[in-house]
C-alpha cells in the first residue's frame, strides 16, 4: 500500500522522468492522477493514448484535456486506439490528414463503424482532390474508396487502382456491373493482364456494352460451350457481340463433326 501511495503522489506532482515511468502503470487511479498533472508532456500523453490495455475513461480524459486539443499526434493515436470511445474517434476523423484517414480504413483493430466513417470522409473529398493525391491514395485504400476512385474515371488513377495489392475481384465485378461506369474504365479492365484473364470476369465483360469488341472476341475462345450458349441467349449481351458468339459456336460444331 505504501508503494501505491508513493506512486500516486508521484503521479500527482512528480517530474517528467517519474511520469514517463508511471505512464505504463496498470492502476486507473494513478493514470488519472498522472493525466491531471501539470508536468505531463505531449510525449508522455502520447504513450497513454497508444496503450491498448487502458480504460476508455482515461482516453476520454485525454481527449477533453485542453492542453492536447491542438496535438495532431494525440488525435491520430486516439483514432487508432480501439479502446477510444467511438463518438470521440468519429469526431476526430474529420481533422486528420487524408493519408492518415486512409490508414484507418485498413486498420484491422478499430471498429467497423470507424473504418466506414474514414472511408466516407475520403470519398467526400475525392471530387476536389488533385490528381497526384488520388494516385497516391489509390495505392493505399481498399473497398468502397477504390470503387469511388475507379468511378472518378481518371486514366492514371484507374491504372494504379487496378494494380493495387488491395484490389479484389469482387470490387472489379462491382465496377463492371455499374451502369454509370465510364467506357475508359471498362477498356482498362478488359486489357489488364491480371484481371482480364479471370473466367467469370470475361463472361461479365462480354455482357458489357463498353468492352472493346476485339477483346470480347478474344474472350469468346476461352468460354465453355454451355456458357457460350447462355451468353448467346442473354438479353444483356450487346447485339453487336451476338454474331461473334454464333460464329464461335458454329466453328466448334464443325470441329466436333
Amino acid at each position: 500500500m505504501k508503494d501505491m501511495d508513493k506512486d500516486l503522489e508521484r503521479a500527482s506532482s512528480g517530474s517528467e522522468e517519474e511520469l514517463r515511468f508511471l505512464a505504463h502503470h496498470t492502476s486507473s487511479e494513478i493514470l488519472l492522477a498522472l493525466l491531471n498533472n501539470q508536468n505531463l508532456t505531449e510525449d508522455i500523453a502520447l504513450i497513454i493514448a497508444n496503450r491498448k490495455d487502458i480504460n476508455p475513461g482515461q482516453l476520454e480524459v485525454l481527449f477533453n484535456d485542453i492542453r492536447w486539443q491542438g496535438s495532431y499526434k494525440i488525435k491520430l493515436a486516439l483514432c487508432k486506439n480501439p479502446k477510444t470511445p467511438q463518438r470521440i474517434s468519429l469526431t476526430l476523423i474529420k481533422s486528420l490528414r487524408i493519408f492518415d484517414v486512409a490508414d484507418l480504413t485498413r486498420n484491422q483493430f478499430i471498429p467497423i463503424s470507424i473504418k466506414m466513417k474514414a472511408e466516407a470522409a475520403i470519398i467526400e473529398r475525392i471530387p476536389t482532390m488533385p490528381l497526384g493525391i488520388k494516385i497516391s491514395l489509390a495505392k493505399m485504400v481498399s473497398g468502397e474508396v477504390l470503387i469511388r476512385l475507379l468511378e472518378d474515371g481518371k486514366k492514371e488513377v484507374v491504372a494504379v487502382c487496378l494494380n493495387s495489392p488491395y484490389m479484389t475481384e469482387d470490387v472489379i465485378f462491382k465496377i463492371v456491373n455499374k451502369v454509370t461506369i465510364s467506357s475508359l474504365v471498362i477498356r482498362q479492365i478488359a486489357n489488364h493482364p491480371k484481371w482480364s484473364c479471370r473466367y467469370d470476369l470475361q463472361c461479365c465483360l462480354i455482357r458489357n456494352n463498353h468492352a472493346p469488341l476485339s477483346r470480347v472476341v478474344h474472350f469468346l475462345k476461352n468460354i465453355r460451350t454451355n456458357n457460350l450458349k447462355e451468353l448467346y441467349n442473354d438479353p444483356e449481351v450487346p447485339s453487336s457481340t451476338k454474331p461473334f458468339i454464333y460464329r464461335e459456336l458454329s466453328e466448334r460444331d464443325e470441329s466436333s463433326q
